[in-house]
């Protein structure tokens, strides 16, 4: 037994010393880089923290860790993490500014991306050009947003221009409704403003309540006089309704507003997100 006892040990400390390299810089990062290209956004994140713990020097372990918050759906800690580093005095380099641009478009400021693109000298023209884009789209400043789109050359190949050509086109063709004119339509006729909105079934119930109380109470007048009961009573009602289909006609014509601003909004990120990749 004393003769094989040497090899036992030489192969237990081979399979032990590889068992170690799998958690070695080269074989962490090769996983880190492996979860991220799956998907798993969550596990690679945390992967990629425990990297920059050994180099917290390493801006492409740094940019890599903001992409898996920002396609993680967190682009939160993303930013948490930012400003962290913003406390560190170390330099930071075009690769991390460029992933932390589009952490700010993903994160919902896209005010502060078209600023950081516009006052920083980390960008080239192309970034700028296409950050300002998706900026003001994400912000629905369509006018604006079809400058900057016309701006990108047809040569610099920009993911889905036709889709996004589209979509400005429809953002500049979206009209507000103005709920001042919807409230206005409704003072001589009660349901008209919600219709102008796009309710209109309930500007015709609004018209039918209205005007049914309305009738009920100049009857009971006209028959039994001022001391009808029932006669104020529709009174009432109508002036009610007449009352509630002013305010409803003003809010109606805000939320058609923003169910609009809605739509666009999803659309929007729907196809701006994916292509900041």
């Amino acid at each position: 037994m004393n003769k094989f006892f040497p090899s036992f040990l030489f192969i237990f400390g081979a399979i032990s010393l590889s068992a170690q390299d799998i958690y070695d810089y080269k074989h962490s990062h090769a996983y880190a880089r492996y979860l991220l290209q799956s998907q798993q956004y969550a596990l690679a994140a945390e992967e990629y923290e425990r990297l920059i713990f050994f180099r917290p020097d390493n801006d492409t372990l740094r940019a890599d860790l903001l992409r898996t918050y920002r396609k993680g759906n967190t682009p939160e800690r993303g930013l948490e993490q930012w400003a962290k580093w913003q406390l560190e005095p170390k330099p930071k380099t075009r690769l991390l500014y460029t992933e932390y641009s589009k952490l700010l478009l993903r994160g919902g400021f896209p005010d502060r991306a078209r600023t950081l693109v516009t006052t920083s000298d980390m960008f080239d023209s192309t970034q700028l050009r296409r950050t300002v884009l998706y900026a003001n789209m994400l912000e629905q400043k369509w006018p604006e947003a079809r400058q900057s789109i016309e701006s990108i050359p047809v040569a610099e190949k920009i993911s889905r221009r036709a889709d996004l050509e589209k979509l400005i086109k429809r953002g500049e063709r979206s009209k507000k409704k103005n709920p001042w004119v919807a409230t206005a339509l409704s003072v001589p006729v009660p349901g008209l403003g919600k219709v102008y909105a796009g309710e209109w079934k309930d500007g015709i119930i609004s018209l039918l309540f209205v005007g049914i109380n309305t009738w009920q109470a100049y009857r009971r007048f006209d028959k039994e006089g001022t001391d009808t009961f029932w006669g104020w009573i529709h009174g009432g009602f109508a002036i009610g309704f007449y009352t509630g289909n002013l305010y409803g006609s003003h809010k109606a014509a805000r939320r058609q507003n923003q169910k609009k601003f809605n739509r666009l909004q999803h659309d929007t990120e729907s196809l701006v997100f994916p292509v900041l990749d």
